[in-house]
């Protein structure tokens, strides 16, 4: 008798660990297939960007830069917070710039629409 308990003691045991198992693998498993849903996604929209420099200046001795970009892609680029700039400079440095209308930081000032009223 008392090895017939320890028997489905153990039964039970090795039940609830495939159970656990299986679960821990599922959610792995998950939380994989989102990562991927996600970097699809931005593959995408960097895809479908092409932006091009139409003009650039400086003034105040290089502390202030104009720069006339064109969209060319196919992917509205209205989420400014999420753009990445980065500067490289002459000598070689680089520094990458937020989105901020206070120093240091970049802004946007006008938008022409081309073919658009």
């Amino acid at each position: 008798m008392e090895t017939f308990v320890v028997t489905l003691v153990c039964i039970a045991l090795l039940l609830l660990g495939a159970v656990t198992l299986s679960m821990s693998a599922l959610n792995s498993m998950n939380t994989v297939t989102d990562a991927l849903k996600v970097s699809e996604s931005l593959s995408r929209d960097m895809l479908n960007t092409e932006i091009r420099c139409i003009s650039s200046s400086t003034t105040d001795s290089g502390a202030t830069v104009t720069i006339d970009i064109e969209n060319e892609g196919k992917k509205a680029l209205a989420n400014y917070i999420a753009w990445d700039v980065i500067v490289r400079y002459q000598d070689g440095g680089t520094v990458w710039i937020p989105y901020s209308t206070s120093t240091p930081g970049w802004t946007i000032s006008g938008f022409f629409f081309r073919g658009r009223c």
